[in-house]
């Protein structure tokens, strides 16, 4: 098993002691793990003097234990992930544990002055973002709030307690995808990534201003929301077959009609059918701008029988007609 032990006091100090354990001929943004412990990297971007990012994106090929050790100020570390992690809390150290099973993704508000060890099995896959708030950074807006001083000490409980009944929101797994798993084609650079974090951490903010009042996200049951994304992969991967109804998905899904339908808007942003619409749109312009098939053979590939309402769809969803030769 590999261990490193760390704290995260100062990004510089932490991005140096991780190139100096995984590539310390490394130059770029990126760490890349060797070949021997993992496939993939860590990024650390500072936002400012007092906000950091780190990004974890990687396939861990050994054993791996990491221990955070806590500090003594009062950071608050705000951890996004869309990999099952189990907690223990013993005695001041929380003790979490990796598997390989995907998850839709949670969040979790961490105190930085309890410290934490986390145990990656060989073969885990490892996704998740952190922003780290130092305590010089929210100290002085807390000072004149105290309700929120109040409320964030009690998300940070919270959210240890009830985590596996704590998911991303609909932006939040937005930016979580884009920041792990950005678009090849895009400019990847120290820009891209701070403004997605920053969007991240707004997020954050708007979701304890409205807790308890707009609604509560730790009442939320993770097992639907699982079912959900069974449900919305099933559609991705039956583009080709006709859209099979709410009524039998929700059926699939182990839910009423009302809850399915409600929960699947308020995760993916639009119904079940137009998802399923939007995602065979995006596979026939996949197929005509990358693969270069025709229309004839999009419409037999993706189950279309009229071509005038598919064009018009088409354009409706990218501003462009396909190719239209035949």
């Amino acid at each position: 098993m590999n261990k490193y032990s760390f704290d995260f006091s100062d990004i510089d100090i932490l991005r140096s002691y991780f190139r100096s354990q995984l590539n310390p001929e490394g130059t770029s943004d990126r760490i890349y793990f060797p070949p021997e412990i993992g496939e993939g990297y860590l990024s650390y971007y500072k936002i400012s003097p007092e906000v950091f990012l780190l990004i974890n994106n990687y396939k861990a090929n050994v054993d791996i234990e990491y221990e955070r050790k806590p500090i003594r100020e009062k950071d608050i570390i705000l951890h996004f992930r869309k990999y099952a992690l189990d907690h223990q809390i013993h005695k001041n150290e929380i003790v979490s544990s990796y598997s390989d099973n995907y998850t839709p993704g949670n969040m979790r508000c961490i105190d930085a002055q309890k410290g934490e060890k986390v145990y990656i099995p060989k073969g885990a896959e490892v996704k998740s973002t952190m922003i780290v708030l130092k305590s010089s950074y929210v100290k002085p807006y807390f000072m004149k709030n105290s309700d929120m001083a109040e409320k964030i000490d009690k998300y940070i409980r919270y959210s240890h307690q009830y985590i596996n009944k704590f998911y991303l929101s609909y932006k939040q797994s937005i930016f979580f995808d884009q920041i792990v798993n950005p678009k090849e084609d895009a400019i990847e650079n120290y820009l891209y990534y701070i403004a997605r974090g920053i969007r991240l951490l707004e997020t954050f903010w708007k979701d304890v201003l409205k807790w308890e009042t707009d609604g509560n996200p730790f009442n939320i049951n993770s097992s639907q929301v699982g079912n959900i994304y069974k449900v919305s992969n099933y559609l991705e991967a039956n583009l080709d077959e006709p859209f099979i109804g709410v009524d039998q998905l929700a059926s699939m899904a182990h839910m009423s009609r009302t809850n399915f339908f409600n929960m699947f808007k308020e995760i993916h942003n639009q119904t079940p059918l137009e998802f399923f619409n939007n995602k065979k749109l995006e596979s026939s312009y996949n197929m005509i701008f990358t693969e270069s098939l025709s229309i004839k053979e999009v419409m037999n590939n993706l189950n279309y029988s009229n071509s005038s309402k598919f064009k018009k769809a088409f354009f409706n969803r990218f501003n462009v007609y396909p190719d239209v030769s035949m």
